[in-house]
């Protein structure tokens, strides 16, 4: 199992590029103390524990675009940094159809208590950029990199290559979305799999549309990264020469 022992790293940290990079679901670690939430290694190494290639592809990104990148530390099963505090699936006790034993019946302490020490400093971290960037004279953009798998259990193909989310559209989120559609090989639409505008939630929702800041997420088929190589080259070339 991949092992942590930040919350959330950055990179770039003191960039003046006015993007921000974010990716949620970064890592599959599960915090000591918690025996893995009681699944197997193999279990935390598929999409319910974290986003297949996002980590290192955020990574790659930030260091060809010189800007700055939050990465949490932890998987979206010991807390999800993509929801928001008072959300039911901030804390998920099934997913995808398998029961996660340790977050079965969690008392409101430690709910609170992974709240205030694995999801708010992330959130707090981000917005302190964000002012930080503000009192320069930059205005910040918000781009949150996620992957989805092709099929949940039960569940219908999805077709597509990639989507680009958005809760209202704008330009940032526009750019990304006409630049990806220009690949004929790629299949590529606005909010899929997840339509943000029904979900308003997560990083991209929080410290960009609620504060005014063009903001995207991108959700990228896991299958891409099969060879991960091959699929970090290839998505963070497409999205530099989109981005630069």
């Amino acid at each position: 199992m991949q092992k942590q022992d930040k919350v959330f790293n950055v990179i770039n940290a003191d960039s003046a590029c006015p993007l921000i990079l974010t990716c949620e679901h970064a890592s599959a670690a599960i915090p000591a103390g918690y025996a893995g939430l009681g699944l197997s290694e193999q279990m935390l190494d598929t999409h319910i524990a974290r986003d297949k290639g996002c980590g290192k592809l955020t990574e790659v990104l930030a260091q060809k675009l010189g800007c700055t990148a939050f990465l949490a530390g932890y998987s979206r099963l010991f807390i999800d940094v993509n929801r928001r505090e008072e959300e039911a699936e901030l804390i998920v006790d099934e997913s995808d159809k398998i029961l996660i034993p340790g977050n079965q019946n969690i008392s409101p302490s430690e709910r609170q208590y992974r709240i205030e020490n694995y999801h708010r400093p992330y959130y707090q971290a981000i917005m302190a950029k964000i002012q930080k960037l503000q009192e320069q004279g930059i205005v910040p953009q918000i781009f949150s990199v996620h992957s989805f798998t092709p099929q949940l259990r039960g569940g219908t193909f999805r077709p597509w290559h990639a989507g680009i989310l958005y809760v209202k559209e704008n330009a940032f989120a526009d750019k990304l979305l006409q630049g990806l559609q220009k690949e004929p090989a790629l299949k590529v639409a606005a909010n899929v799999p997840y339509d943000m505008r029904q979900y308003n939630t997560g990083v991209a929702a929080v410290c960009g549309e609620d504060i005014g800041l063009e903001n995207a997420v991108i959700e990228i088929r896991d299958t891409e990264f099969d060879n991960l190589t091959a699929g970090i080259e290839k998505w963070s070339r497409l999205l530099y020469n989109i981005l630069n």
